[in-house]
């Protein structure tokens, strides 16, 4: 037996972690960052409010998510906006499939030159959509068709992006629509948290990162299954497909319900964590760091396990 087969300790035995030192803040959900990846920017702004909360559960911080800042802007021309509380989300909502292919993107990059070099691009998204379009999608892909309030949404939202960084583990919940309830909650930023495991086997001692849902298909097991390398996977595996919608069911609430709908949250935008992997080549015989996927880490793993179960992390977000 492997850790492979075997579950969890959390997920075996259904208890949590517990840590003498926490630190926790109060945070703030984004609306106004949400607003900008509602339905293409199809809703006009006088609007948004209503929409964030007849669709609350669609935007909402849930407990135990994987919370992300985003009160910097990854461009020095956008505004970074500066409050009480840090700014968070745990969603990208309805973010456009260019821009999470930007995204994808962006992350790829294994050194700091290239990382950067694309923020420098996008920055100039408005004046050179066309370069930066060339610089998402290599010829082997399909660009997805754009009408001119498409290309609009999608410059406005690229030049936005945030200079996401891990705020934490979320503590309780809170609501992107101040019509809805409190739109702050308590993010534990650091010690040691009981979490959902993403879609790679994780092991004790691992450099924890956080991906969004999306990018799962840019990893692949490499030399041991599950691991996460980063690699094109292709399709993600079909044994664990069953076990992924069965634990969002729980957490997230996706499954069939009564009653009037409040929105479900879309999994495929979430925010998920795996073990930190460095980036091989040749066949596997060279390996080195990962730019893109080591300015991601934000953890240390205490007690591992297969996909989608519960592990045990130590958070560092203030040491990372």
């Amino acid at each position: 037996m492997s850790l492979h087969d075997m579950p969890s300790i959390g997920t075996a035995t259904g208890t949590r972690v517990d840590s003498a030192a926490k630190h926790i803040m109060a945070c703030k959900v984004d609306s106004h960052q949400l607003a900008r990846w509602i339905l293409g920017g199809n809703v006009q702004y006088g609007d948004v409010n209503s929409y964030l909360h007849n669709s609350k559960m669609k935007w909402c911080m849930h407990k135990d998510e994987i919370v992300l800042n985003t009160t910097k802007k990854i461009s020095p021309t956008a505004d970074s906006f500066s409050k009480a509380y840090p700014l968070v989300v745990s969603t990208a909502g309805e973010m456009h499939t260019f821009t999470k292919d930007a995204i994808s993107h962006l992350y790829a990059q294994p050194t700091a030159s290239d990382f950067f070099g694309t923020i420098q691009n996008y920055a100039q998204v408005s004046r050179n959509f066309d370069d930066v379009k060339n610089l998402v999608y290599s010829d082997s892909q399909s660009l997805p068709t754009l009408t001119e309030e498409d290309k609009e949404c999608v410059k406005s939202q690229v030049s936005t992006l945030p200079d996401f960084r891990c705020q934490g583990v979320a503590l309780g919940q809170a609501w992107a629509s101040y019509l809805s309830g409190d739109t702050v909650a308590s993010v534990l930023v650091g010690g040691m948290v009981t979490v959902q495991n993403g879609h790679f086997t994780m092991h004790t001692g691992d450099e924890v990162q956080w991906y969004f849902d999306w990018e799962a298909t840019k990893f692949n097991g490499g030399m041991s299954a599950h691991n996460g390398f980063r690699a094109n996977l292709g399709e993600k595996r079909k044994d664990i497909k069953r076990k992924h919608a069965y634990v969002d069911q729980r957490l997230f609430g996706t499954g069939p319900s009564y009653g009037k709908s409040m929105g479900q949250k879309d999994t495929s935008t979430v925010v998920r964590i795996k073990s930190y992997r460095m980036h091989t080549k040749d066949e596997g015989l060279v390996f080195f760091d990962h730019f893109g996927d080591k300015v991601r880490i934000f953890a240390k793993c205490i007690s591992g396990g297969r996909p989608f179960d519960m592990v045990d992390i130590m958070l560092m977000t203030q040491s990372t």
